[in-house]
């Protein structure tokens, strides 16, 4: 009767330890969800992001931050990371190349630019 239990409780063991093995699949979500410099969100096309702002005067725009500068806030698919980080800065004058990295390893690039718009008179 005794080697009944024990046969139970070491099928029981060996389940418990399986499950708990078991590995967790990795997302592939790669994604920037949010872009925004200075408070100003940049809007997403694609695998681009462009912030268009209008000169209101002579040397003037508006929604505008001194180059360079850092992301203010970047959100991203859950559990993937961004090459280069957030907190480096950059002048989004210039076209900005970033690489989002999901858990599974795999890759996807955004660019993002600020782009000025007609004169407003």
């Amino acid at each position: 009767m005794k080697s009944k239990y024990l046969i139970i409780a070491s099928l029981a063991t060996v389940a418990v330890i399986g499950s708990c093995s078991k590995k967790k699949e990795k997302s592939s979500e790669k994604a920037i969800l949010e872009f925004w410099v200075g408070g100003v969100q940049y809007e997403p096309n694609g695998n681009s992001f462009t912030h268009l702002y209008p000169k209101t005067a002579p040397n003037t725009w508006t929604g505008w931050v001194s180059m360079p500068a850092a992301p203010s806030k970047v959100v991203l698919s859950a559990g993937a990371t961004l090459d280069p980080p957030a907190t480096a800065a950059r002048d989004f004058e210039q076209e900005q190349t970033y690489t989002v990295t999901a858990q599974d390893g795999s890759k996807q690039t955004y660019k993002v630019k600020a782009e000025r718009t007609q004169y407003l008179e």
